[in-house]
């Protein structure tokens, strides 16, 4: 029997892209989990804000302090904390509707993007031939 061919080549090369398809998978992963934990936090903190400001006006009203003393004390008043952004993809807009895509050329439909084919068409490029190429580079 002939020795096992060793990779080289195209075999070699989608070995690879495989790998580094696989390890942008988990990254985009990781950054999708990171940002939940994120939006996560910054929830809690603003519902621990709310009641912070809740208990130190409840303090204010009661009389048992006013708003001067609790700021020579340490506690201030606390700023809002700002909301994430939402998570939409970047070529949405708000002034768009939900299932029309301006970018779509009129009379084509958008090609569809599944993970195959990275939204990559089978459709053929066509060039443009002759009247606009006068040789002028």
């Amino acid at each position: 029997m002939a020795p096992r061919k060793r990779k080289n080549g195209r075999a070699a090369a989608e070995a690879a892209y495989a790998n580094l398809l696989k390890d942008n998978t988990a990254l985009v992963g990781d950054v999708g989990e990171t940002w939940d934990a994120y939006v996560a936090q910054l929830h809690d903190a603003a519902a621990a804000r709310e009641r912070y400001e809740e208990a130190r006006a409840a303090a204010v009203k009661g009389g048992a302090v006013t708003n001067d003393q609790l700021d020579q004390m340490g506690y201030k008043k606390t700023a809002k904390l700002p909301t994430p952004p939402p998570r939409t993809p970047a070529g949405h807009t708000s002034q768009s509707s939900p299932g029309s895509k301006p970018d779509a050329p009129a009379g084509r439909p958008e090609p569809s993007s599944d993970s195959h084919t990275n939204g990559v068409s089978a459709e053929p490029a066509l060039a443009s031939v002759g009247a606009a190429n006068r040789g002028e580079y």
